[in-house]
C-alpha cells in the first residue's frame, strides 16, 4: 500500500486489506482536509480490536483512489472537505460503491444535516464532539446494517419525516438545496464566485445564479449580506440576517 506522503493527505496503512478483512476486522478510510483530526480518529479507533484504519484521504480525489486501492469496508467522510463538498462525495461513492459503508462526520450539527446526508445514501451521521464517545459504536452499527444517529437526531427526524411533525424553530437555511448549501458555505468563507466555480466544477453564470436564488429564500438584499449570513452559518450554525448598508452592491 501507499506510503505516508508527508503532508498528511494520502495515507494507506494496512499492508493486506484482505487478510485484515478475512480476521473479521473492519477496514476504515479517514476522509478529512485535516490531518490533525485524521491523527485523532485513528488514534481513537486504535483502541478497538475490530476496527482498522487502512488508508486516509485528505480530498475528494483521493478518498477515490483509495477506495480502488484499499477496498475499505467503512468510509468515514467529513461533510466539508476543505472547499469540496463532502455530500457530493457521498453520493458518487454510493453510486460507483454501493456496498461501501459510509458514516458521515463533521462540525456542522442539527437533523437538517443528518436528514441531508441519509438521503445522499450515508448509513449514518455523527458529530465530531461525540467521536470520542461513539464513533465505535456508530461504526458497529452501521456494519451491523442499521442507520446510525444520536437520540436528539433519531427523535428529530422521526418527528419530521415520519409522523410528520414540524419543529418549533426551522431555519430558512433548509429551504436551500444541496448545491445551494454547498455555495452558501462557500461564499461564507469568503470565496468569489469565480473561485466557486473553478473550486466546484460550475460555469460562473451557474454560481451566480445558485447566488442569486439563495438570497432569494434567504431573503437577502445583496451579495455583501450572503456572504455575512453565511460566515455566521459556518461559525455558529445559527442564520440570522445582517444589516447592510443602503448601496450595497448587489
Amino acid at each position: 500500500m501507499g506510503a505516508y506522503s508527508g503532508s498528511g493527505e494520502v495515507v494507506a496503512l494496512a499492508e493486506s486489506t484482505d487478510n485484515v478483512k478475512s480476521n473479521g476486522t473492519t477496514n476504515v478510510l479517514i476522509v478529512d482536509d485535516h490531518p490533525v483530526m485524521r491523527a485523532g480518529i485513528r488514534y481513537i479507533l486504535g483502541s478497538s480490536d475490530d476496527i482498522a484504519v487502512c488508508c486516509e484521504a485528505g480530498n475528494r480525489k483521493e478518498a477515490l483512489s483509495l477506495i480502488e486501492e484499499c477496498t475499505p469496508s467503512l468510509a468515514i467522510v467529513d461533510l466539508l472537505l476543505n472547499n469540496e463538498d463532502g455530500l457530493e462525495l457521498v453520493k458518487e461513492c454510493k453510486a460507483c460503491h454501493g456496498d461501501l459503508r459510509i458514516l458521515v462526520m463533521t462540525m456542522q450539527k442539527g437533523s437538517m444535516y443528518a436528514e441531508r446526508v441519509l438521503r445522499a445514501g450515508a448509513d449514518g451521521f455523527i458529530e465530531k464532539h461525540e467521536a470520542g464517545t461513539q464513533i465505535i459504536e456508530a461504526i458497529h452499527t452501521v456494519m451491523a446494517g442499521q442507520v446510525y444517529l444520536n437520540k436528539e437526531l433519531s427523535s428529530r427526524i422521526i418527528n419530521t419525516a415520519i409522523l410528520g411533525r414540524k419543529e418549533v424553530v426551522r431555519t430558512p437555511v433548509e429551504g436551500l438545496s444541496d448545491r445551494e448549501l454547498h455555495v452558501f458555505q462557500l461564499t461564507g468563507r469568503g470565496l468569489k464566485a469565480r473561485e466557486i466555480a473553478e473550486n466546484i466544477g460550475l460555469s460562473l453564470k451557474t454560481v451566480e445564479t445558485h447566488q442569486r436564488n439563495i438570497r432569494i429564500k434567504l431573503e437577502l438584499p445583496c451579495i455583501v449580506a450572503l456572504r455575512k449570513a453565511g460566515q455566521q452559518w459556518i461559525d455558529t450554525g445559527s442564520f440570522i440576517r445582517p444589516a447592510t448598508h443602503l448601496g450595497a452592491g448587489i
